[in-house]
């Protein structure tokens, strides 16, 4: 898990905890809500698509390519943003969130799977980009594989090198797995007496997730304006 809150990356961390419990909860709204199918990657769409293809379902191939598409605009627009316009992301991400988790809960539960998972496609592949991790290490805030492959390979690395950063590093992404299905338990109890409409309890990690946001928001407007650059900027504009 994430240290005390000492300094920014603690709460990059911290931040990269709360986004996975997120993670957690969308992907078991995909699974349960429309048909096992879980929304949050791509491999099974795109599974689906070449099996489409050789069984002659068209639609059913478009409707999915239209899902790859909306995904990859979800990754494209992180890099658009982040590197052309030099925003900060997790605001961002943060909001899309919430507006997908919106839209969900008035989705009809009977509508075609695939086209109801449309918002997910593109608020986790743009989350999976705006929160890459922490402390110098890549994880996933939205699924689970390499985030369990590199608890393992550090803590393989720890038993042969005694290394004490081995163990940070597996507890790193050991706390990303926990935060994952935290989200993923909640998500189920809620959809045992809500169903389909249990999505907007997702609300309670995000805004938990929003509270981290904001703190980094403030920090970085306090570093600004402690920033000698800025001040100089500042006076010069006055003149």
């Amino acid at each position: 898990m994430c240290s005390y809150m000492k300094n920014r990356e603690d709460l990059a961390c911290w931040m990269h905890h709360s986004m996975a419990l997120v993670g957690g909860y969308l992907g078991v709204y995909a699974l349960l809500c429309r048909e096992d199918f879980f929304g949050n990657a791509l491999t099974s769409n795109m599974i689906y698509i070449v099996t489409s293809l050789l069984g002659s379902n068209l639609m059913d191939v478009l409707i999915r390519i239209v899902g790859v598409l909306i995904y990859m605009a979800g990754i494209a627009s992180t890099n658009i943003l982040s590197k052309k316009y030099h925003k900060n992301l997790h605001p961002i991400a943060l909001g899309i969130d919430c507006m997908t988790v919106l839209i969900l809960g008035f989705l009809p539960e009977d509508m075609n799977p695939i086209i109801g998972l449309y918002p997910i496609f593109f608020a986790m592949a743009f989350q999976w980009n705006s929160f890459p991790g922490a402390y110098g290490y890549a994880s996933s805030s939205i699924f689970s594989t390499n985030n369990t492959r590199q608890v393992v390979n550090a803590l393989s690395e720890y038993f042969i090198t005694h290394e004490r950063k081995q163990l940070k590093k597996a507890w790193f992404f050991a706390g990303t797995l926990i935060c994952f299905h935290i989200g993923v338990a909640f998500s189920w109890i809620t959809h045992q007496f809500m169903g389909i409409r249990s999505i907007w309890l997702c609300a309670v990690p995000l805004l938990f997730s929003a509270v981290l946001v904001a703190m980094e928001l403030r920090l970085d407007r306090a570093e600004k304006t402690k920033s000698p650059a800025f001040h100089t900027v500042l006076a010069k504009k006055s003149h």
